[in-house]
C-alpha cells in the first residue's frame, strides 16, 4: 500500500487550490471512524482493562470511564489516541459497525517474513 502526501499550502494554480480546498472540506465532513461505542467493545476484543488502554494510549483512566459511560465527549485528538492504540493491535473501525480485526494488520500473520509479499512492506 502506498500513500501520496498532499500539501494543501503549496498549490500550483488557483483551480488546483480550489480542488485541494474541496478535497480537504470533503474529508473534514466525514464522520470519525472511532466512536465511544467502539471503545468498550474493542477493549473486550483485546481483553484489555481500562487501565491497560490508558497506559497504551496515554489517555487518563477517568477520561476513558467518562467516554464509555457516556458522561462526556472527548476531544478529537484524545479519540485519535484511543483509536491508534487499538489500531496498533490490528483493529479497524467503520462507523455504525462493531470493531473488527483487519486482514493485513498486526497479528494477522504469525511470521510476516515468510509471506511472499514481505518485500513490499515500507
Amino acid at each position: 500500500m502506498s500513500a501520496e502526501i498532499v500539501n494543501f499550502s503549496k498549490a500550483r494554480s488557483v483551480s488546483e487550490a480550489a480542488e485541494d480546498a474541496a478535497l480537504l472540506a470533503f474529508f473534514q465532513r466525514l464522520p470519525a471512524t472511532f466512536s465511544a461505542r467502539h471503545c468498550s467493545v474493542a477493549r473486550e476484543m483485546l481483553d484489555w482493562s481500562i487501565e491497560a488502554l490508558a497506559f497504551r494510549s496515554s489517555v487518563s483512566v477517568k477520561a476513558i470511564k467518562d467516554l464509555e459511560s457516556g458522561t462526556r465527549k472527548l476531544n478529537e485528538v484524545t479519540m485519535q489516541a484511543l483509536a491508534y492504540a487499538f489500531e496498533n493491535e490490528g483493529l479497524i473501525f467503520i462507523p455504525g459497525h462493531p470493531p473488527s480485526k483487519g486482514e493485513n494488520c498486526r497479528g494477522a500473520t504469525t511470521d510476516p517474513k515468510q509471506r511472499d509479499d514481505f518485500h513490499l512492506i515500507e
